[in-house]
């Protein structure tokens, strides 16, 4: 038997008491049950004769508070928000404040802990939305003319040593989806005015270079592209030279960067071979680098996308065709 366990027991210590009554020494009772003399002394000085058992039971130990409990009608309150407008534990927890809904088993406003709680009772939340959350079958496509769809995006880079850190620097770059011919630069910035101006001077570079009209161009929902509302894509920079190019302007699904998995392939691609692999003295150097690369890219560098060809190469089949 475990007496480091018995001796905070009321069964130890009725125990000590037995033994002190059978004529036994202090020092022989805390021998035996393994723990020490002052210990033997508080309990015996403690026992009552005629209250046994309460003088021998701890007077420090509280009784064990009963679990306040969440009503269910707040309890559906909350997931009916949560699943009806997709708000956060903090969001809830604000909008019934609010509205001052009162918890009636605290007394107190619905704690933003108590509805995480909540969620996880009832299986909401981040962690359990995106197990329920189906993979969604990748459809590959490619379109055969070229020219018929263009893919842009704007990626930012890392500093050049010995450069000024506050002067940022982004690749933008726009490429056919046909052919894979690419034009891209490095602009100061990612405004609305710069891309629209980038975005002419590409277009004018394909019906100069390859005689490529392009009919379309696919773009994510970044303000350098778009805006969030028809009323303010009337008077949007990118829109209007879309609009005066006489050129269609599709948008990729938001949170869907795989939609313009085109363009995002080859800003990895100028990152695995070129950024990473030149150690550049100056922005200009860069620059300089890059516009080699490409020329590289679209003439000689096989495409594993277009079974080795390359992008000049898959331009003269597609106009063959």
């Amino acid at each position: 038997m475990n007496t480091n366990v018995l001796r905070f027991c009321p069964r130890s210590r009725k125990r000590m008491v037995e033994m002190r009554n059978e004529g036994k020494k202090v020092k022989e009772i805390a021998k035996e049950l393994n723990t020490s003399k002052q210990t033997v002394y508080t309990w015996l000085n403690r026992h009552d004769p005629l209250n046994e058992a309460e003088s021998l039971t701890d007077k420090k130990t509280t009784p064990r508070r009963k679990p306040r409990k969440t009503p269910k009608i707040l309890e559906r309150i909350v997931i009916t928000l949560r699943d009806r407008k997709g708000w956060s534990s903090l969001k809830i927890h604000l909008c019934l404040k609010k509205k001052n809904i009162i918890n009636p088993s605290t007394g107190s406003h619905l704690s933003e802990y108590a509805i995480r709680a909540i969620f996880h009772r009832y299986e909401r939340g981040y962690q359990f939305d995106k197990k329920k959350i189906k993979k969604l079958q990748i459809v590959r496509y490619e379109k055969q003319k070229a020219g018929e769809l263009v893919h842009i995006d704007v990626k930012k880079l890392s500093n050049v040593k010995g450069e000024n850190p506050k002067k940022k620097k982004y690749e933008i770059a726009l490429i056919d989806d046909c052919t894979r011919i690419v034009y891209s630069e490095i602009l100061p910035n990612k405004k609305a005015k710069t891309a629209a101006l980038f975005f002419s001077r590409a277009v004018s570079w394909f019906k100069t270079k390859y005689n490529i009209e392009i009919q379309a161009v696919l773009s994510d929902n970044g303000k350098e592209f778009t805006w969030h509302d028809e009323e303010g894509r009337k008077f949007h920079p990118f829109e209007l030279m879309c609009k005066r190019l006489n050129i269609k302007h599709q948008y990729t699904r938001i949170r869907r960067p795989q939609t313009n998995g085109k363009v995002e392939r080859i800003h990895k691609t100028l990152q695995d071979e070129l950024f990473t692999k030149i150690r550049f003295h100056s922005h200009e150097h860069r620059n300089k680098e890059l516009q080699k690369y490409l020329y590289y890219y679209n003439n000689n560098r096989m495409h594993m996308g277009l079974n080795g060809l390359t992008p000049v190469e898959k331009l003269i089949l597609a106009n063959a065709a």
